[in-house]
């Protein structure tokens, strides 16, 4: 899992403010929509570095969310904001973006994560390719989930900034508003409920421990394998800043807690606000922690 080959890429730059990147998926679900790619590309003047930029599950975050990539840009980083699978352009006919994505079996769902994941690494692809050293990754929500596991797998990203996001899903799934349509899937296919879901994470701590390659997946459970938590103990907490919201109903503060912990306690700021205005009040807060996060800047971060 998460090791699919990402040889032989074609990658399609069109002209437009932003530029657009456009390349296949490496890991295809078998719909065209969902399987072509689209990232708007943010190339500052003079890089002195890179960002990877992951926006949340839904359908309304997207442009709101591009604040923080044109406001990198103008301070000399280049972004990269994919828009992932199952969302806004690559939305299967009749869905309503970000739905699919917790739609199915935890099989379906699996590979829903691995294909996310697979198509930033390619990302990261792109930037390499094109002379960036200095890469980093910042993700919002959802886009903080796969920020972690992406981080947790390539030793490329330098530092990684997590916005009201967490892991461990066991809280996520049954504690969370968000993921009310995963819990639909679970009732229908019988797969899991919430007794089973905790019996199962009983072993989690165990297998988080030891965790230390893609290899040791195929061992675990499913849900275990798209856990961000899982992955957190493959990096290191001085590589990280995190902002979790003081109201939040779509992440738990379990779940923000255990992403924290397991990640070694970074620096970790708490926004008073709820989940979706976070960005609303704390935009410029975020901006500017950010930017000192970036630039090794520890008396602005930690002031």
């Amino acid at each position: 899992m998460y090791q699919a080959s990402r040889e032989n890429i074609d990658f399609i730059v069109k002209e437009g403010r932003p530029r657009e990147l456009y390349f296949d998926s490496p890991l295809p679900s078998g719909d065209g929509k969902v399987d072509r790619v689209k990232a708007l590309l943010f190339e500052a003047e003079k890089p002195k570095g890179a960002v990877i930029f992951l926006h949340g599950l839904g359908n309304r975050n997207f442009k709101p969310l591009r604040y923080y990539p044109e406001n990198f840009q103008h301070n000399g980083y280049t972004v990269v904001m994919p828009i992932l699978p199952y969302h806004f352009e690559r939305t299967p006919e009749g869905k309503k973006s970000g739905v699919a994505f917790l739609q199915g079996t935890d099989e379906e769902i699996m590979s829903h994560f691995e294909q996310a994941v697979t198509d930033v690494l390619v990302c990261l692809d792109y930037l390499q390719k094109s002379g960036y050293s200095r890469m980093n990754i910042m993700g919002f929500s959802f886009g903080g989930m796969i920020s972690a596991i992406v981080m947790g797998l390539d030793r490329r990203i330098e530092k990684g900034i997590f916005v009201v996001t967490g892991g461990n899903f066991e809280y996520i799934t049954w504690q969370s508003v968000a993921t009310r349509v995963l819990r639909v899937s679970y009732e229908e296919n019988e797969e899991c409920n919430q007794e089973k879901c905790h019996q199962l994470h009983l072993a989690f701590d165990s297998f988080a421990r030891t965790f230390s390659s893609p290899l040791d997946l195929e061992k675990m459970p499913v849900c275990f394998r798209y856990d961000p938590s899982l992955f957190a103990g493959l990096i290191k907490a001085d590589k990280v800043l995190m902002f979790n919201a003081l109201f939040d109903p779509f992440i738990p503060r379990k779940s923000a807690d255990d992403l924290w912990v397991r990640l070694g306690k970074p620096k970790r700021y708490f926004l008073f606000s709820g989940h979706l205005t976070a960005h609303l009040l704390g935009k410029r807060f975020i901006l500017d922690k950010s930017l000192a996060f970036l630039e090794g800047k520890e008396e602005e971060i930690f002031s």
